[in-house]
């Protein structure tokens, strides 16, 4: 059975992989995440791509999991840019290498 999962979900897990990566490996970029989300999101890729939107970090702490369900977004409801990044088009002007970062 294969599964198939559509581009914008597909675009928000390589880029929740790629900054919880980096936050692994960097303590200043951590901090930043948890402080400042949308900060951290335009450094990361140079822009952002979901600037409507409210962003939530929540680190989890010892004894716990945290499970988030992503709500159902329909694809009218995105901006251009995020569409963009879901289908590959995406270029990051900070490092000109776009999604290459995120599918390291």
């Amino acid at each position: 059975m294969t599964l198939s999962i559509d581009p914008i979900t597909q675009a928000r897990q390589h880029i929740e992989r790629a900054l919880i990566e980096k936050a692994q490996g960097d303590a200043t970029f951590r901090g930043l995440l948890a402080q400042d989300p949308r900060a951290a999101l335009k450094q990361m890729l140079g822009t952002d791509p979901i600037p409507h939107l409210k962003i939530t970090v929540i680190e989890e702490q010892p004894g716990e999991v945290i499970l988030v369900l992503p709500r159902n977004i329909a694809q009218d409801e995105l901006p251009d840019e995020l569409l963009d990044l879901a289908s590959g088009g995406f270029g990051s002007p900070a490092n000109g290498k776009g999604m290459e970062i995120l599918c390291k």
